[in-house]
């Protein structure tokens, strides 16, 4: 014999056995699809966050925000140029200088046509007390622009140094269109930063959503898996019971599937087959009860007829005068003959019973005979005599359905009366102690 090895013996107990591989065929039925769909959505994601977070398109906004940056910086540098040649003016520091703000103003006046973009001119000593101004008659709109103040310095006058304060107006759209795209690449530089911990956070969910899926379907596809090898496993027990000789053997018939039906055709497989046996065995016992009758029927017979011959000899050739013995042969003669035939009787009963009655089927009409034993009395013989009419009127209803319709049929009229009899009687004697009013029904039905 050869030897197993234990990694073949564990093949066998994980893969042999019926609940294991449909539990398994569950388990790849659910999540092969599962794992495909993680795959093809990690590589979406990942070809999305290619596409979307595309260097070429990082550096293009950058460099529109340094565009950006670059015209809001040239803008002040022009603003602040433009108040260094105000003031540059020799005029106007020489007004301020001296305290003339008479002068002061009418320079300002020349001065403030000539730089676009100017809100106001004002010129201030230390103290931020006003020596002259000069503004454009509206003050700036802090929803349409945005203010700018250039501070310098003048020189020394008679009391502190005098400043220059000039105020610019630019398009506040500008601006604010400057800052919003510096915001949108910031957000865009963090995503791409944590596009890595976005992809790794989903990946983990996915996992885990997959982890979770395959123990549920492990756990319900052998469970699903175990419910069908219980009974595929109560069958085949079933049927070692059967293949040992007992046929009384019934399995649960549970559910409404194949294995349903399997079940209940094992069962009713198993009940004819224990009726088959039944009547076998009684089939046997009544050949073997057929044979002793048909030995015990010869051996009987046989002395009969020397012995009725011997007793009638004796009484013939008796000649004597002796009225006693005479009459003690008659006796004897009509003793013997009376036995002798009621002997012959019962070997012509036990020959009948040897020998299985031949049907002889003939045309009938199943409708006309029904009503012929309904015409028929039944008796008793238990009770004896008329017993049969108290036994039928006592507290049992025979009731004979008669079909309406012909039902042509072919039977042995003797013996199927003798059979229909037999069993109106048997029913009638097993109601005879029953309580109420019991019915015994014989009805024809044609069938399709």
């Amino acid at each position: 014999m050869t030897p197993v090895s234990p990694r073949s013996r564990l093949a066998r107990l994980l893969f042999g056995r019926t609940e294991v591989r449909l539990a398994l065929v569950i388990l790849l039925t659910a999540t092969l699809p599962l794992v495909s769909a993680v795959y093809l959505a990690s590589s979406m994601f990942r070809q999305a966050s290619a596409l979307w977070f595309n260097p070429e398109v990082g550096t293009q906004l950058d460099r529109g925000v340094d565009v950006y940056k670059d015209y809001v910086k040239a803008v002040k540098d022009d603003m602040r140029h433009q108040g260094q040649a105000i003031a540059a003016d020799d005029a106007l520091k020489s007004a301020a200088t001296a305290g003339d703000a008479t002068a002061v103003n009418a320079r300002l006046e020349t001065l403030f046509p000539r730089f676009q973009g100017l809100v106001a001119l004002r010129v201030e000593n230390e103290d931020e007390s006003t020596l002259g101004q000069k503004d454009r008659g509206t003050p700036v709109d802090k929803d349409q622009e945005k203010s700018l103040d250039t501070k310098l310095s003048l020189g020394q006058g008679r009391v502190s140094e005098v400043f220059l304060v000039a105020t610019f107006a630019v398009p506040r759209k500008r601006l604010d269109e400057l800052e919003a795209s510096g915001q949108i690449v910031n957000t865009y530089h963090q995503l791409e930063v944590s596009r890595t911990e976005l992809y790794v956070g989903y990946t983990n969910a996915f996992s885990a959503l997959l982890a979770l899926t395959i123990v549920v379907t492990a756990v319900l596809g052998f469970l699903l898996a175990r419910g069908l090898t219980k009974r595929i496993e109560r069958l085949s027990l079933a049927t070692r019971k059967v293949a040992g000789g007992d046929l009384s053997v019934q399995v649960p018939v549970t559910g409404s599937d194949e294995l349903t039906e399997l079940a209940r055709a094992f069962n009713k497989m198993t009940s004819e087959v224990g009726q088959a046996r039944s009547r076998i065995e009684f089939l046997q016992r009544m050949g073997a009860w057929q044979e002793m009758a048909q030995r015990l029927a010869h051996e009987i017979k046989n002395p009969l007829t020397p012995i009725q011959l011997a007793v009638q000899e004796c009484h013939r050739k008796y000649a004597g005068g002796d009225a006693r013995y005479t009459q003690l042969l008659d006796t004897t003669l009509e003793i013997v003959e009376e036995e002798v035939g009621t002997l012959r009787r019962l070997v012509a009963n036990f020959s009948n019973f040897a020998r299985l009655p031949q049907a002889e089927l003939a045309s009938a009409d199943l409708r006309d005979f029904l009503s012929d034993c309904r015409d028929q009395r039944i008796e008793d013989p238990t009770l004896g005599g008329d017993g049969a009419e108290a036994l039928l009127t006592e507290n049992v209803d025979v009731e004979w359905q008669i079909p309406e319709k012909s039902i042509p049929c072919a039977i042995d009229r003797q013996m199927f009366r003798r059979v229909v009899i037999n069993l109106v009687r048997n029913a009638v004697q097993a109601h005879r102690s029953t309580k109420g009013n019991p019915k015994v029904r014989v009805r024809a039905v044609r069938e399709a």
